[in-house]
């Protein structure tokens, strides 16, 4: 039997990919082409990356390298590239984004702001008035910098904001920052994500109702 919870908050805080936006075919076409210049396995790359900027990354998978260097001339390839083949909202993300006011919500992700605005453009989705990319931020997830910055930006306190996810980076950063975290097993398995506050199966079934107090946020579990 499903059981429903509900979290009353003061905003909602969005990863991009793997929550808004599958947009892994385009990471992972780079990231296959990276490991293979690098003679780095793809398999240890896609364990780790979702959820960290690319530098991270290749801190983790390839330490020997120039992370800097590295995740620039990776950074480069991947905003130069304007095939978006197989990249999609989510089911239920336009509605959800376009019934929610300005104020309520932000996006907070590990790409960068001109790829981050790109899929939004290109899939017809609201960009919402506090965007926190990889460009904003000198640590990204798993540090809480990015979440706090989207907090701020709201000027909201987040202990009172709700974060919506999919890698254990970026959980690790909402549980950091106060916030109470929601994940989703899009990329990434169930016990993986188990440091999150809940997990629901997919973004179409979590609710989001505006009210004079704030927002209730609810999903079957």
């Amino acid at each position: 039997m499903c059981t429903v919870q509900f979290r009353t908050c003061d905003a909602v805080l969005f990863d991009l990919d793997g929550v808004l936006v599958d947009s892994n075919p385009v990471y992972e076409r780079h990231w296959h082409v990276w490991a293979k210049q690098h003679g780095v396995s793809f398999d240890h790359i896609a364990a780790v990356h979702h959820g960290r900027p690319a530098r991270q990354t290749i801190r983790l998978v390839a330490p020997h390298l120039d992370a800097e260097l590295e995740a620039c001339l990776y950074n480069d390839r991947v905003a130069a590239d304007n095939d978006v083949k197989g990249v999609g909202a989510y089911e239920g993300v336009p509605e959800l984004l376009r019934a929610l006011h300005s104020q309520y919500w932000a996006i907070v992700t590990s790409a960068q702001r001109e790829l981050a605005l790109r899929f939004l453009q290109r899939l017809d989705l609201p960009a919402p008035s506090v965007l926190v990319t990889s460009d904003d931020v000198v640590n990204g997830k798993p540090s809480p910098d990015p979440y706090l910055k989207a907090a701020s930006g709201l000027g909201r306190d987040p202990r009172r904001c709700v974060v919506i996810e999919d890698a254990p980076a970026g959980i690790a950063a909402a549980k950091a920052a106060g916030a109470f975290v929601v994940a989703i097993p899009a990329t990434n398995p169930p016990d993986m994500l188990h440091e999150a506050d809940a997990l629901v199966s997919c973004i179409a079934n979590l609710s989001i109702i505006q009210t004079e107090a704030g927002l209730t946020v609810s999903w079957a579990s």
